[in-house]
């Protein structure tokens, strides 16, 4: 049986309030409603179809991704090898990689080398705003992730599983730019691994 906040559960309660959601519009639409009772109609059903079909996608992920905790567990392995020495024990934790970034590698990998509309990903995250930038972070890490607009309309690519470690100077730079506050120190830590502050 679903655990109650499980994704099976959240589409089955939030289903029926996108339906109705969605008919209240179009009646709004229909009726040719004054302004602000349109506009009320429309944030509400797009708030509500939103969180629905996030619910949705995710029972279509699976729970955990075993190529992006082995891609992931790569990268912090080589940041150790290249740059652990330089740092204290358990600084150099590489970043992005929490359920949300491995949800949207999961819909990257399902379409891999084909590419998929960002307003796809952006139903992960229920988010129009940070979900890309939470894509190009995937690529931060070193993962053949690509993207390129087209009509208007961006559409990113996992283009295969290999990992580029040219950019982990810079991923290290992010670290250090988040761990330290003061720049003379950020300056002298990156100066001393042999990282250009850029």
């Amino acid at each position: 049986m679903p655990a109650q906040d499980s994704p099976e559960n959240e589409w089955t309660n939030l289903k029926s309030d996108a339906e109705h959601a969605l008919h209240a519009l179009l009646s709004q639409i229909s009726r040719q409603a004054e302004p602000q009772q349109l506009f009320e109609a429309y944030t509400y059903a797009k708030r509500v179809t939103s969180d629905a079909f996030k619910a949705r996608m995710l029972m279509h992920l699976p729970d955990e991704n075993v190529k992006f905790r082995e891609l992931y567990a790569q990268v912090q392995a080589e940041l150790d090898r290249r740059y652990g020495q330089f740092f204290p024990e358990g600084f150099l934790k590489a970043p992005y990689g929490d359920q949300l970034h491995e949800r949207l590698f999961s819909l990257l990998e399902e379409n891999l080398a084909q590419p998929i509309e960002a307003a796809k990903l952006r139903i992960v995250t229920a988010d129009g705003v940070h979900t890309e930038r939470r894509t190009r972070e995937l690529r931060e890490l070193g993962m053949d992730v690509d993207w390129y607009e087209e009509d208007g309309i961006d559409f990113y690519v996992l283009r295969s599983f290999s990992l580029n470690f040219e950019v982990l100077p810079s991923l290290v730079r992010t670290i250090v730019r988040r761990k330290k506050k003061s720049k003379s120190e950020q300056e002298q830590l990156l100066r001393e691994a042999g990282i250009p502050k850029k």
